[in-house]
């Protein structure tokens, strides 16, 4: 199971934008991994794999480094 998230600064908290089944949908981690760069390239974004972070980041505000404004 994937699990979709980007940061709402208005509300202080990681937001759910999608879900991904892999024990229904062949197709979900591909799916996953596509919706991640879309949304990241918007802001703060986070993809969890079974509950942990698999890409992303945790903590928003190292959203904003050099690295993605290079």
């Amino acid at each position: 199971m994937f699990e979709l998230q980007t940061y709402d600064y208005s509300a202080n908290a990681w937001e759910t934008v999608g879900t991904y089944d892999t024990g229904t949908d062949v197709r979900a981690e591909a799916n996953a991994y596509c919706g991640y760069q879309v949304h990241s390239a918007a802001g703060p974004t986070r993809l969890l794999k079974d509950g942990a972070t698999d890409l992303g980041y945790d903590n928003p505000n190292d959203y904003y480094t050099a690295d993605n404004w290079a």
